[in-house]
């Protein structure tokens, strides 16, 4: 053990400093809740000296353990943590669910019509 470096020490409230002045939307990466004394400063490394901005993210207190017990990579909290400083904390689903209904409609009528088919052809083969 005498090659290990020792890490340095633990300093929160140097890494909440740090994450505040970095990012400005101020919401759990992956929920996007946004009460700040339910919001926890994520070391990305595990490693609770390295306060580099990039090494940081804020959590709420359930996702700060889902991720510290590996169930979200590293990537993809950095990849939520730049989409919600992109849409400042904002959460839009219309760029993507604007036209749902109509292709939901446009399906059913299609899987009618190609069920109504079906049946004339079965019927007229028989």
């Amino acid at each position: 053990m005498p090659n290990e470096v020792p890490s340095a020490p633990r300093n929160q409230t140097e890494a909440r400093r740090v994450a505040n002045a970095a990012y400005e939307s101020r919401c759990c990466v992956v929920c996007g809740l946004q009460v700040p004394t339910c919001l926890t400063i994520a070391h990305l490394d595990q490693d609770a000296g390295n306060n580099d901005p990039d090494n940081l993210a804020f959590l709420c207190q359930t996702h700060h353990w889902m991720y510290d017990a590996g169930l979200y990579p590293i990537e993809a909290i950095k990849l939520l943590r730049a989409h919600w400083q992109a849409t400042k904390g904002v959460p839009s689903h219309k760029a993507r669910m604007k036209d749902a209904g109509v292709k939901a409609a446009v399906a059913r009528k299609r899987r009618a019509a190609a069920r109504k088919a079906w049946v004339t052809r079965r019927s007229s083969a028989e």
